[in-house]
């Protein structure tokens, strides 16, 4: 699932956790938050937490910041 491409930047600037792989916290629309979400590449949301699937819509993402 991809982020939102106004993110891609912001994400890529931020220092990688492991190759090629970001480690954030996102806020949605609604106000909530999800931790330990993985970006990969700069613009791939590859995991959230311990989840096997990505709990939530990326077009709702309204905010990115690092973990």
């Amino acid at each position: 699932m991809k982020i939102p491409s106004q993110f891609e930047k912001q994400v890529l600037e931020m220092p990688e956790t492991s190759y090629g792989v970001t480690r954030v916290v996102v806020t949605l629309e609604d106000g909530t938050e999800f931790s330990d979400v993985f970006i990969a590449w700069g613009n791939e949301i590859v995991k959230v937490g311990s989840s096997e699937i990505i709990p939530f819509d990326s077009n709702k993402i309204v905010k990115i910041r690092r973990q």
